[in-house]
């Protein structure tokens, strides 16, 4: 996936989280209103993509189960992550709804997962710090596990 595709899928999910969008033509006038150039089509596209539902008439993620429902940590990453990336070999940045970081890097910091030395929070982006490599693809794959992305 391209660099401005991803970025754009976060928008939408930044977007999605924070106003109530009912139609794609709505969504892509508030793309339009964030600097973006979209069409329909490429809207639609995303929708499917990022396999947005809508519930009760505006766009939503689908509800996703943790692996643990007896976990509340795990599901609460599950709810609020929409976005995962590297930085180097010992840096996972994370992506959440606009006041949603600080929540997820607590959950984050209570799972205590072996290879993990810390967590720190913004408004919407957490950077997880691990030791190596090696950790940094096992929190990788537990993340998109926990949340459902690929």
């Amino acid at each position: 996936m391209s660099t401005d595709r991803r970025k754009r899928h976060l928008k939408i999910l930044e977007l999605i989280s924070t106003q109530a969008l009912r139609t794609q033509e709505e969504v892509a006038a508030a793309l339009a209103d964030e600097g973006w150039t979209v069409t329909q089509s490429s809207v639609s596209r995303d929708i499917a993509a990022l396999r947005l539902v809508k519930m009760n008439g505006v766009y939503r993620r689908p509800e996703v189960v943790a692996r643990s429902v007896d976990d509340p940590d795990l599901h609460r990453i599950a709810q609020a992550l929409i976005g995962v990336e590297t930085a180097g070999d010992a840096l996972v940045v994370l992506r959440t709804p606009p006041g949603e970081a600080s929540p997820v890097g607590a959950a984050l910091d209570r799972l205590s997962w072996a290879g993990v030395v810390g967590t720190l929070a913004g408004d919407d982006t957490i950077f997880v710090a691990v030791r190596d490599a090696a950790a940094q693809r096992a929190v990788l794959r537990e993340l998109r596990k926990a949340a459902g992305l690929r």
